[in-house]
């Protein structure tokens, strides 16, 4: 994942793309012979080549006499994904030795196989003025190309070898963590967070050529497909997984039906990828979905944000973060900005950050698995949740149920502990000398309730009363007062409990008392 270009400019590794000329062929049939009796080509001025994405094949010319171009010096291409680059060396008058490497070549057939990056060495003999290199690449060709040493490159690929799996192992810990919650609770969106860490892996992995060089060095076509199949997947399972963290089908209807079509839009390209012989078109619309849809579910989840859902706090921090970077990286895709170091590769080095983020905030908010865990003891303790429900074996033969009844409603009236909203089945359980069982069964088959709508009974007969002798309150700070986590939470269950939203309750209690 991380083409960090992390060793220093000097001698040993150097920047020497204005050092070549080029010649851009539209055709692509110009031959080599044709080519050597071209007069005249362009200068490079600048640190990179900037030809973004093209179906022309580029042609570059060296001087064999130029220092940078010494015997036994490596010339990286810095892009991993590139095509195919064939170096034409002179060996003798009007003889020349082609070295190929590329990714629609298998590794073991690369001239420089040990490379991470499509790769050169100079040869010993120097014969003839002018050395050439054919570039042709459905990928970016916007991308600089460096003369190292020996030594500079060992070094260049011992230290972004130890970076990639580095980053690769902190991704696997939130990957089997993810995994552990959605096995051990049934939470789908730990299922949907663990495809959008995978996808996103193997999407970077493949477009840095990493995944290329240790999955599948010897599947070429493989690896064209792999980074598009990859990255148009994980739209799919990134926006269920924001769809369900968000709750946008309650919350925000109309952005989800948005999400799903082009989840479902983007599941459907994966297919007609495989059996696609070009991939420029669906590369475009793969970007022009993560573009449209960054500030599509920053807003959303803002707007959610100052509603009161102060739990998608981290969230906004972490994926609003990743995706501004992401931002950059997909402007450099589409050609509008140059390449640099930091604006390639920051979007790899803020993702691990971002997913131990998403991770947090997904287990903060089932901090509410208390809550969560509430419903499902109370599932597993009885047959369904009607009023007339009959427990195969009751865990109440023993307990007089009305005392049991009564010593909690006192103690939820004289102590208040629903105002706690981390208040759970089993604290009320310790407070009344029953085990979880016992309660969940009391309130389902003596009220016909579960024991979140108990609460929420006293927590909506306080809002109630605070709406009307305190009509001065905002609605967050009665949300909040009554044992609600927030604003949404309370309008949801106030209105589902009252048949008006808190708002529509105060004006009219504002309106009868005038």
């Amino acid at each position: 994942m991380a083409g960090t270009s992390c060793a220093p400019e000097g001698l040993g590794n150097q920047n020497i793309t204005n050092h070549f000329e080029f010649f851009q062929d539209p055709s692509t049939e110009i031959s080599f012979d044709q080519i050597q009796k071209l007069q005249t080509w362009n200068p490079i001025s600048k640190n990179q080549l900037s030809f973004n994405f093209t179906n022309d094949v580029i042609w570059l010319r060296g001087k064999t006499t130029d220092s940078v171009f010494s015997k036994d010096r490596i010339l990286s291409l810095d892009w991993k994904a590139l095509d195919s680059a064939i170096l034409y060396y002179p060996i003798k008058s009007k003889e020349f030795q082609t070295y190929e490497t590329g990714d629609t070549i298998p590794k073991s057939n690369w001239t420089l196989s040990e490379a991470l990056y499509p790769s050169f060495q100079i040869p010993n003999q120097k014969v003839g003025d002018y050395f050439y290199i054919k570039i042709k690449s459905k990928s970016l060709i916007s991308f600089p190309i460096r003369s190292m040493d020996e030594r500079s490159f060992n070094k260049y690929n011992i230290l972004e070898t130890a970076i990639t799996w580095l980053i690769l192992g902190v991704c696997a810990v939130m990957f089997v963590i993810a995994l552990f919650y959605f096995f051990a609770f049934g939470l789908s969106e730990f299922f949907f967070y663990s495809g959008y860490v995978v996808c996103t892996v193997l999407w970077y992995n493949g477009q840095y050529g990493n995944a290329y060089d240790v999955f599948w060095s010897e599947s070429p076509w493989w690896q064209n497909k792999a980074i598009l199949v990859f990255s148009t997947l994980g739209i799919p399972f990134s926006f269920q997984f924001v769809r369900m963290f968000l709750n946008t089908k309650t919350y925000n209807p109309r952005i989800d039906k948005i999400l799903l079509f082009i989840g479902i839009l983007a599941l459907i390209c994966v297919p007609a990828i495989l059996i696609s012989y070009t991939t420029k078109i669906f590369s475009r619309i793969a970007t022009y979905v993560y573009l449209f849809s960054i500030p599509l579910i920053l807003g959303t989840a803002i707007k959610n944000y100052f509603k009161g859902e102060k739990r998608i706090l981290f969230f906004l921090i972490s994926w609003g973060s990743y995706f501004i970077v992401s931002y950059n990286t997909m402007f450099y895709f589409l050609g509008i900005l140059p390449y640099s170091t930091p604006l390639l590769y920051s979007a790899v080095f803020i993702f691990p950050i971002d997913l131990f983020f998403l991770l947090f905030n997904l287990l903060l908010k089932y901090e509410k698995l208390e809550g969560e865990r509430n419903e499902i003891l109370h599932r597993i303790v009885t047959l369904n949740n009607a009023p007339t429900t009959r427990y195969v074996k009751s865990k109440l033969n023993a307990v007089n149920t009305e005392e049991s009844l009564s010593k909690l409603e006192s103690w939820m009236r004289k102590s208040k502990p629903y105002l706690d909203e981390k208040l759970d089945l089993e604290i009320a359980s310790r407070a009344i000398g029953l085990n979880v069982q016992q309660t969940s069964e009391l309130l389902n088959s003596k009220l016909g309730i579960s024991f979140r709508s108990y609460l929420n009974s006293f927590r909506i007969t306080d809002a109630k009363n605070f709406l009307i002798d305190n009509p001065e309150m905002s609605i967050l700070s009665i949300a909040y007062a009554t044992g609600f986590g927030s604003k949404t939470a309370f309008n949801v269950e106030f209105k589902k409990a009252t048949g008006l939203s808190p708002l529509q309750f105060k004006q009219s209690s504002v309106s009868k008392n005038s």
